[in-house]
């Protein structure tokens, strides 16, 4: 049966687990600032260990593709274990997995700050991933069921998801003060203390909730994880090493034969980990996709930035920080205003103009040339967060508020996975366009010029990509002055023309298929569940 709820088509879920309430909670408001502290401390650690790569590798000695594992196995566990971890506090208790998943992070930041070799600091990344896996959508469960009028939830939500993106913008620039003065494990220990932080408030101020007649699916959790997992590995790895290695071609067969199984699993179980008749909806599954896009849009977008910047403008971190502003401010300030945007024009055009606004930002940014200034790359930044503030945290409370307080649990694991997946396909798809093609680019720029043969250039790009001093004579080494950033701007150029159009193909997408019009509030009153 089609049921429509917020203005959004859905799939009618069996009434017991549909139709049940929300806890009645009293602290609400001191409960969203515990978990934003959580989902802050999870992006912190993201953005910052960005910005530290280059003093790790510097000290640690690490080849380039060991350093792609440094920020990788943080995303390969949190992709793998955010549906997992949602079913958890679904079952066990919302309070108990945000707990559990701050703890369980605030270790791994202590290994990695006390980390001495690059696979130690890999397996402390792993660990942090799995602790961030428990904390997001134990989060944004809680705030979900905490709040229970629909306007005042996408309210509490944007604040949520702002505070996602204030631990974006908050990194770089706290990796680059701290970098200044001490070494990168600095970068770690400001997780120790934030989660030290998130660990007492949560005891004092959390109070437990759970799905009152949820059953564990074990088998759609274990296939679940090994489908995600296995073509998180084949996208991360595969950017490094190359798409056609016999290893990646078999990650990319688990991952089809586990979801072919996964699919057929959820579809027969009587309480699955995921109810796949939400996708049913063209409107929640196109929801999604907005999730994954406005963080496929927003991360990619800022790592080819920060290549640019720093690469080719020749900024240290804090100073390509500083320079990413424009858009991480807009996105925090105007994030505030999600609900109320929300609340006049609804979710559909919220959405669309959103990715057109991104989408826009990102072909802007093709403006900005080698040896252009700063002023040719600041608007499309700006384009960039004003259109991210009007998708991440709007997307987030469409697909929330989508769906019964029963399932405000899966929901929330669902939303995290989509975001999730974004923010891993966004530098890995986007940057590995970008470095791929920055060798050939060089070497057509250098065939040629000053009497270099084409195997010289080629020998040059290939020295020159893999960081290395290439061995040519003073004349080559005089042209690669010029060629260098010309050839990595226009490689960045084709990662950011590729970004913009999948956004723009997104925007197509949410105009024609999302209905989910003005927020209302409920027609039956909530009962409580255990608080």
């Amino acid at each position: 049966m089609q049921v429509s709820m917020y203005g959004l088509t859905m799939v009618s879920i069996s009434q017991d687990r549909g139709t049940a309430a929300a806890p009645i909670v009293r602290n609400k408001w001191p409960s969203l600032f515990v978990v934003c502290i959580g989902v802050m401390m999870t992006f912190i650690n993201a953005s910052s260990t960005i910005g530290a790569l280059a003093s790790i590798q510097d000290d640690l000695h690490v080849s380039g593709s060991t350093l792609v594992w440094v920020t990788s196995a943080f995303a390969l566990a949190l992709v793998s274990l955010v549906m997992s971890a949602g079913t958890f506090g679904e079952l066990y208790g919302r309070r108990l997995t945000y707990l559990s998943g701050v703890g369980v992070f605030t270790a791994g930041s202590l290994v990695a700050f006390l980390a001495d070799s690059a696979g130690v600091l890999v397996a402390a990344q792993a660990v942090m991933g799995v602790g961030a896996a428990a904390i997001l959508p134990s989060g944004l469960a809680i705030v979900s069921t905490s709040f229970q009028d629909p306007q005042e939830r996408t309210g509490a939500i944007s604040i949520w998801a702002s505070c996602a993106g204030l631990g974006l913008a908050i990194g770089p620039l706290l990796a680059g003060l701290l970098l200044r003065e001490l070494s990168w494990h600095s970068v770690y220990l400001t997780n120790v203390v934030l989660g030290a932080i998130a660990g007492a408030l949560a005891l004092l101020v959390l109070g437990e909730s759970k799905h009152p007649s949820r059953q564990l699916d074990p088998l759609g959790v274990v296939l679940g994880t090994v489908t995600v997992a296995a073509a998180t590995y084949a996208v991360i790895e595969g950017g490094a090493s190359g798409y056609g290695q016999p290893r990646i071609v078999v990650a990319y067969l688990v991952t089809a034969v586990a979801g072919v199984l996964f699919v057929r699993v959820e579809s027969t179980h009587h309480d699955p980990m995921l109810d796949l008749g939400l996708f049913r909806s063209r409107s929640f599954t196109t929801v999604m996709l907005v999730t994954a896009a406005a963080m496929f849009g927003f991360v990619g977008i800022a790592l080819l930035s920060v290549l640019h910047l720093q690469r080719v403008a020749g900024h240290d971190p804090l100073g390509a920080g500083v320079r990413l502003m424009p858009m991480m401010l807009s996105y925090v300030v105007l994030s505030a205003f999600g609900a109320r945007i929300v609340r006049t024009v609804g979710f559909t055009v919220t959405l669309t103009v959103g990715l057109l606004l991104m989408g826009a930002g990102a072909l802007s940014l093709l403006w900005n040339g080698a040896d252009s200034g700063y002023a040719h790359m600041w608007p499309g930044l700006l384009l960039t967060g004003v259109g991210s503030a009007l998708l991440i945290a709007p997307s987030t409370a469409a697909a929330v508020n989508s769906v019964g307080p029963l399932q405000a649990g899966m929901a929330s694991a669902t939303v995290n996975l989509f975001r999730q997946l974004g923010s891993m396909l966004g530098p890995a798809v986007l940057g590995t366009i970008a470095t791929s093609r920055f060798p050939s680019i060089l070497a057509e720029s250098l065939d040629g010029q000053g009497g270099v043969s084409r195997a010289t250039a080629d020998a040059v790009a290939t020295s020159v990509s893999h960081g290395q001093s290439p061995k040519a004579d003073a004349g080559t080494l005089a042209l690669l002055a010029k060629a260098v950033p010309d050839a990595f701007t226009t490689a960045l150029h084709s990662g950011l023309v590729v970004g913009g159009l999948v956004l723009l193909a997104i925007a197509v997408l949410a105009a024609l298929f999302v209905r989910h019009q003005h927020p209302v509030a409920p027609s039956a009153p909530l009962t409580p569940e255990r608080n």
